[in-house]
């Protein structure tokens, strides 16, 4: 059984979860995928109810910082059920946490650090046959007190050799209007507030064309039509988006799509096919526009590409969204609010992604594992060893006065946006596509 608790609600498929459950069901395991990302999602209770009917031996969560207290909290239940239901923490919240965590969370019993679906048909197989969990690459586990990380797996080179969630019969279409497609996973760039680029080993590997299409006509066939291109950085193999766009529009799949990427990994040839192929929102990462704090967090961005960029988007009928973060290393309260007006002066609405975000300390992310180099100091200094302290800090130069402060300057120019959007526009930003 794997479940996905979201912190909030949304008509977001569980993409990660799906490919796992597509693998296992390749292996010849029974799953169920518990989606709470549906119209109707199932209550704890429901859920509860239907692990005492399906009586699984393994229970996979999908973690992230903000819903570790509800699987806590659903594992503990599910313990209760039977001891013997083997329960293991998988996410980007599981890949750097401390194994130590373990001692933290009696109802866990091991943390997946490397690709689920290799991961999970293993373990089951390993249980299922009684063997030592040691065999089992990419995971941490305990055993009488000692805590055990395996050995690590390398990455599988192409993606294609995963089964597609979309084509196994795993999404209950009826239950979602927008699809969620992974046509490529890591990141070769190395921005320090990143977790990405470490947990694929600064690697990028990629979908084929062919596959991302297959995806996309079946979800088109079960009346999907809204997308979401998950990618880090969707048009990082520009050649590879370009036959992608060409196919949709051969194919003439009448679909709209958000995604997100650098603004040096488009041009305006791309820019104009992705419209074509029925691009609707792109979000480019800017941060910041500070140098000295570019240069903190490893990220160079030319500013006045940056406008020439959000300029042909917007031209093209694109709706642009910018990407920005206060509370970097170096980034004073000044700093934060000349990256807000630069954003504005791109004529680019502060709502959506464009709301700016507060700096999240991570496990994995360079900032929170040299978090004293970059003059990050934590404002709880007791936590639980599998939370993070995420933005409970403040900065040699930023204190939590003044990153509440720009938080509230984000928050007024966004209020005042919102009243200023029509109904569709108002979707787009929550959502990034059409209604």
């Amino acid at each position: 059984m794997l479940i996905y608790l979201p912190p909030s609600g949304g008509d977001l498929f569980p993409i990660s979860l799906g490919y796992i459950a597509a693998s296992l069901k390749r292996h010849g395991i029974d799953v169920i995928l518990v989606d709470l990302t549906v119209k109707k999602p199932k209550s704890p209770k429901q859920v509860i109810d239907l692990t005492k009917k399906f009586q699984p031996q393994i229970v996979g969560f999908s973690s992230c910082q903000v819903n570790m207290y509800k699987i806590l909290a659903m594992a503990k239940s599910i313990k209760k059920i039977s001891r013997n239901i083997f329960i293991i923490l998988g996410g980007p919240q599981a890949t750097f946490m401390p194994k130590a965590a373990l001692f933290e969370m009696p109802p866990i019993d091991a943390l997946c650090r490397g690709e689920g679906e290799e991961v999970l048909p293993l373990l089951s197989e390993c249980l299922i046959n009684g063997n030592e969990m040691e065999t089992v690459k990419n995971i941490a586990f305990k055993r009488k007190g000692i805590l055990i990380d395996t050995k690590q797996k390398e990455f599988k080179d192409d993606l294609d050799n995963f089964p597609s969630p979309y084509q196994g019969g795993i999404l209950n279409f009826s239950e979602h209007k927008i699809g969620v497609i992974l046509s490529s996973r890591g990141c070769s760039f190395n921005c320090h507030f990143c977790y990405t680029p470490n947990a694929f080993n600064h690697t990028i590997r990629f979908h084929s064309p062919q596959r991302v299409l297959e995806d996309l006509e079946v979800c088109v066939k079960n009346n999907i039509t809204n997308f979401f291109f998950a990618d880090p950085s969707f048009t990082f193999d520009k050649e590879r988006v370009i036959e992608i766009m060409r196919r949709i529009i051969k194919k003439r799949l009448k679909i709209c799509f958000w995604c997100e990427t650098r603004a040096d990994l488009v041009d305006k040839d791309m820019l104009s096919i992705m419209a074509k192929a029925g691009a609707r929102t792109i979000a480019y990462g800017l941060e910041t526009v500070d140098k000295n704090v570019m240069k903190a967090i490893n990220k160079k961005v030319d500013l006045d590409n940056f406008k020439k960029v959000v300029k042909i988007t917007q031209g093209l009928g694109i709706r642009a969204e910018v990407f920005t973060l206060y509370g970097l290393p170096k980034q004073t309260y000044e700093s934060s609010c000349k990256t807000l007006e630069f954003v504005k002066s791109l004529n680019v609405k502060i709502i959506g992604n464009s709301s700016g975000q507060p700096l999240a300390l991570y496990f994995g992310t360079k900032i929170y594992d040299s978090a004293k180099k970059f003059g990050m100091h934590f404002i709880k200094k007791k936590r639980p060893l599998f939370l993070s302290p995420a933005t409970e800090f403040e900065t040699e130069y930023m204190d939590r006065q003044e990153i509440s402060l720009i938080r509230k300057r984000y928050k007024a120019e966004q209020i005042l946006d919102r009243m200023l959007l029509s109904k569709e526009d108002k979707h787009r930003a929550l959502y990034g596509v059409s209604k």
